[in-house]
């Protein structure tokens, strides 16, 4: 019995802490969410499927930049979502801390704190060299990643330890068709 108390108290105390992947941005920053970059099994049309496809039936990707006031924060957060192979409903997701790079790559961590709950790194991809807007991105994540891990009333849920280091690549689409 005491063993079993033991174990439970750290899993309360995570789920009972309020803070998110972006517990560090002021309560009024409100997002302003950039192209929807979305990897779905049913876009996938060539003889040789995505190897993600055996892992995932939806991968979504948007970033944020978040502002107070109406003045722009410097740094660029992503919103990752991912949807397990054989999972309906909606997509488990989380905003990740502060992501570094410059141009058109970004390293990323989803925290909780000062505890890692992933990372992930992402590059947007233009389709021809003189043309500034991405209309692909690669995804790679580079460790065991859990969404939802800090969220108020939300379950974590774990990013497919199959995708760690596994290439996916995203299709640009409507700000709007994120996370649904």
């Amino acid at each position: 019995m005491t063993r079993r108390f033991s174990l439970s108290v750290p899993a309360l105390l995570l789920f009972m802490h309020p803070l998110s992947a972006a517990d560090d941005l002021p309560k009024q920053a409100a997002p302003a969410p950039g192209t929807c970059f979305t990897y779905t099994i049913s876009d996938e049309t060539g003889v040789e499927k995505d190897p993600a496809a055996a892992y995932v039936s939806r991968v979504d990707v948007q970033p944020l930049q978040y502002k107070i006031e109406n003045k722009p924060l410097p740094e660029t957060r992503l919103r990752i979502g991912v949807l397990p192979k054989n999972q309906n409903g909606p997509i488990p997701n989380d905003v990740s801390a502060p992501c570094t790079g410059e141009g058109l790559a970004f390293t990323c961590t989803m925290k909780c704190g000062d505890k890692v709950l992933g990372k992930f790194r992402a590059e947007a991809l233009p389709t021809k060299p003189a043309d500034p807007k991405a209309n692909y991105l690669r995804l790679v994540i580079e460790a065991p990643t859990v969404l939802n891990g800090c969220s108020e009333g939300k379950s974590p849920s774990s990013v497919p330890n199959e995708l760690v280091n596994l290439q996916v690549i995203l299709k640009g689409a409507d700000p709007l068709a994120c996370f649904k």
